[in-house]
């Protein structure tokens, strides 16, 4: 019997948090994306990942938790780049989630086990994940919000709609190259996965004129050891691009992936701006922000630095193993909540990498044939008896989809990708508390992959590790303290005129080139006058003539 108790206000509260996450992550499985790779073992890796988050992560966030508050890491990936996107944020608790579901299908777990863990791990996720998205009404999922995530405060967002370039031919190409390189340089960085890219927005800028952020994580030396001595000429690990567009729609999913319409809208662009920042930082620092021209110039030479870094990548990754691709896809996964233990200034390496010896034991079994079948099982097809629920039962997300079908088919299995647990826990309270039940020590992990000698890349330097926990432990910013913490939109709002919000406002104006001292009286006809002053058109101007120019070249 376990000493630890849990309530039935505890078990109704996880087992509908577990339904959500069901019903998010089935969607986007079956709707969303698609998990394959020609250069790496992607469901191979990905599969052990979920059976590696089981045992590492409770433990590990627990440690971060004795450090930084849930709240206060939301609050940080609030306002910089990190790690902790949408997509890792959601596979925070779904990697978790997912090797559970995993072990209880192979039979060798109860859906009652180790529920202290459980329990844990959502509140961990609930806590952070309503500080994280505070801009965005509190939406955990971004499929609650109609696949929208507005993460970033109207602070932030003025200084990114005030301070972007007017997008002419060659400014408008070279953010074209930039996010297409860009892109499969991240891709390949991180495994063939989306783990470095990011997604938020769309934000409204008035007429049909959206604002969306893209950010690309991890571009050069950083925790991983296949980067060392790669991409050493590009002088940021993270860069974040914020485009404006005339008349294209925006999805962005729980997978931080943006789907437009139409698809091919780069000719839509508008308006750019070049950014950095890290957990190190407190607000986003311009790149190649002095004018247009600079800005294009700057788009190129990374262009071009990430096409020097994706053959030196290429050549790195051809000479890797069959056991080494799946070591470094796990890696990438499972590192993609580092930025938690960094900014709590408790970052080690060894507790980030090679793979749980407890998940590694399933390798053997999770070959790259079997790992699909499994994974379209669990995910998609919903199948197995393990799975399955009352015959009764219509998964929502299945039976969404057959309805809004032909209906010719037989209806989908009474199957569910998540396991809830059962009540009648409450009854006798047979269950183990933790999988590791003296802590973190009771993880070991086997590595195939070299030992890390290279710097990590912030945007005040590239660190050792030991440099970079120093930093970390010394950050403060006013932005984490009281009162500016508590300045949410609806603060700002009734009271924009307090001196205490004014100076919040100035303080995220310092770096504009445009807005700077401007304060929180802001509205967007300020912005146009400002503009206009500068000698640069307001956006609604910009955005007429980009009709005019579309309009011009759509075929007869």
């Amino acid at each position: 019997m376990s000493e630890w108790r849990i309530d039935e206000e505890q078990v109704l509260l996880v087992n509908s948090y577990l339904q959500r996450a069901d019903d998010v992550c089935v969607y986007n499985c079956i709707t969303r994306t698609a998990q394959e790779s020609k250069l790496f073992p992607m469901l191979s890796y990905l599969d052990l990942v979920f059976f590696d988050a089981y045992y590492r992560y409770p433990d590990m966030l627990r440690r971060i938790s004795e450090h930084s508050s849930p709240e206060t890491l939301g609050h940080r990936a609030r306002e910089v780049s990190t790690t902790l996107t949408r997509c890792m944020s959601w596979g925070m608790l779904n990697w978790y989630l997912n090797g559970r579901s995993f072990l209880i299908r192979n039979g060798l777990l109860r859906a009652e086990d180790n529920l202290e863990d459980l329990c844990f791990m959502v509140d961990f996720h609930h806590r952070f994940m309503r500080a994280f998205q505070r801009s965005n009404g509190g939406h955990i999922w971004a499929l609650d919000a109609s696949d929208t995530v507005q993460t970033h405060e109207e602070r932030t967002l003025q200084v990114f709609e005030a301070d972007a370039f007017e997008a002419d031919d060659a400014l408008r190409a070279a953010a074209k190259k930039f996010l297409a390189i860009g892109t499969q340089y991240n891709f390949l960085v991180h495994c063939e996965s989306r783990a470095g890219l990011a997604a938020a927005g769309p934000y409204n800028l008035g007429g049909r004129r959206l604002l969306h952020t893209r950010d690309f994580m991890n571009m050069t030396e950083c925790g991983f050891v296949w980067m060392d001595g790669i991409g050493t000429d590009l002088p940021y690990a993270n860069l974040t691009m914020t485009v404006i567009t005339e008349g294209v729609g925006f999805d962005i999913t729980d997978f931080s992936t943006p789907y437009t319409t139409p698809e091919d809208y780069q000719d839509a662009i508008i308006g750019v701006g070049l950014y950095t920042s890290d957990v190190l930082c407190d607000r986003y620092l311009p790149v190649g922000g002095a004018s247009a021209a600079e800005l294009t110039a700057t788009l190129e030479e990374l262009s071009d630095a990430m096409v020097r870094a994706t053959r030196d990548l290429y050549r790195r990754f051809s000479a890797m193993s069959f056991e080494e691709m799946v070591e470094a896809g796990v890696t990438v996964t499972i590192r993609g909540v580092q930025d938690a233990a960094i900014m709590a200034g408790c970052y080690s390496s060894a507790d980030w990498d090679g793979i749980e010896d407890r998940a590694r034991r399933l390798a053997p079994v999770y070959n790259e044939e079997y790992s699909l079948d499994a994974y379209v099982d669990k995910f998609q097809a919903l199948t197995g008896q393990r799975a399955s629920q009352p015959e009764y039962y219509l998964h929502p997300v299945a039976y969404d989809v057959w309805r809004r079908g032909p209906r010719t088919d037989d209806l989908p299995v009474p199957g569910r990708d998540g396991h809830l647990v059962p009540a009648d826990v409450l009854r006798d309270h047979d269950y183990s508390r933790r999988v590791n039940p003296n802590g973190f020590a009771d993880c070991s992990f086997t590595r195939v992959l070299p030992e890390k000698t290279g710097a990590y890349t912030f945007a005040c330097g590239r660190l050792t590790e030991d440099e970079l926990n120093e930093r970390a432990r010394e950050f403060s910013s006013p932005l984490l303290e009281e009162p500016w913490r508590w300045f949410d939109e609806q603060a700002v709002k009734w009271r924009w005129e307090d001196p205490e919000i004014d100076a919040m406002y100035r303080y995220g104006q310092e770096r504009s080139r445009l807005l700077r001292d401007r304060g929180s009286s802001l509205r967007r006809s300020d912005i146009d006058a400002v503009r206009a002053a500068a000698g640069e058109r307001p956006w609604h101007e910009v955005a007429a003539a980009a009709r005019e120019r579309l309009s011009a070249s759509a075929p007869a």
